[in-house]
């Protein structure tokens, strides 16, 4: 059975303060402190009429306010449940104020709304001025389509996506790096205002580690790194504390690596336009982890 919802304010000090800022169409952030099925007001056909619908509750900041935000103001896209929303902070302006009922209904879509139009026009200028591709934005994470294999990032309200190779300089699976509601840092690749599409990149906002590789061959330097493989056909893997997981040699008067292992390496050989390299392995500088014999609890 869906609950009715409690009563936003409690007296005419919190009611001024939400009248201001509904008059100045000030964003706000607020914390989503629950999601529920409940009777709410929505606005159809020029007047707004009681239905049950999925609403989240939000507690503003920097006050003791209750508001809330039905469903259909929380998006343009329609989610299957706002539940994953929980816990968040978003970004709203104050939509109507009930007074017969005692409540503030406020509105992440419109909130958006505002702040899309202020970064297409920011975009724009910076295009003009030819320094849109050297300025990092923050942006959160929204999603991941493994099918795809796009990234779906928010900044300031407009949805941007990602290549799956503009997430790191590595090419791996990314999937399990992708965090919803993080907050990255990005640059805009492409910005096509016409058709409403903004590419952006996380990797252009990190240092390349390969470059930092051949600056330490040139200096013929050893670098440090931790076996993460040992393949039967294709051999040792090690990455680096420059980021990078490449090719490990080993020796014959050194021990086989155990997955784990820190190993110091000198840059054996690198291929610039694969980015591929390959290290040879010259100690183990915290010792040999030992592999672990099932049975010797046997003799314990």
């Amino acid at each position: 059975m869906a609950e009715t919802l409690k009563t936003s304010w409690v007296n005419d000090n919190q009611l001024n303060e939400l009248a201001k800022i509904k008059r100045d169409r000030t964003i706000i952030k607020g914390a989503v402190t629950a999601v529920s099925t409940r009777e709410t007001k929505v606005l159809e056909d020029g007047k707004y009429v009681k239905k049950q619908m999925e609403v989240a509750t939000f507690l503003l900041e920097g006050t003791n306010i209750t508001a809330y935000c039905p469903s259909n103001e929380f998006s343009d896209h329609d989610f299957r449940s706002l539940n994953g929303f929980t816990g968040s902070i978003q970004e709203v302006i104050v939509d109507q104020i009930d007074i017969e009922d005692n409540i503030v209904l406020v509105s992440v879509r419109k909130a958006d709304d505002i702040r899309k139009a202020e970064f297409m026009k920011q975009l724009v200028t910076l295009e003009a001025e030819d320094s849109l591709k050297s300025t990092i934005f923050d942006g959160v994470v929204r999603g991941y389509n493994p099918n795809t294999r796009k990234v779906f990032v928010r900044i300031n309200g407009a949805d941007c996506f990602m290549n799956a190779r503009h997430w790191s300089w590595e090419n791996g699976n990314i999937q399990h790096e992708i965090n919803r509601g993080e907050t990255i840092q990005v640059k805009v690749l492409r910005f096509d205002k016409e058709n409403n599409l903004i590419q952006v990149s996380r990797r252009d906002t990190q240092d390349d580690p390969f470059k930092k590789l051949i600056e330490l061959y040139n200096q013929n330097s050893t670098v440090a790194g931790k076996v993460t493989n040992l393949d039967p056909i294709h051999g040792i893997f090690v990455k680096l504390d420059a980021g990078l997981e490449v090719k490990g040699i080993r020796p014959r008067h050194l021990p086989e690596p155990v997955v784990g292992d820190i190993v110091s390496c000198t840059i054996r050989s690198i291929d610039k336009d694969k980015r591929h390299a390959k290290v040879t392995i010259t100690g183990y500088p915290r010792g040999k982890k030992k592999i672990k014999d099932v049975a010797s609890f046997l003799f314990e």
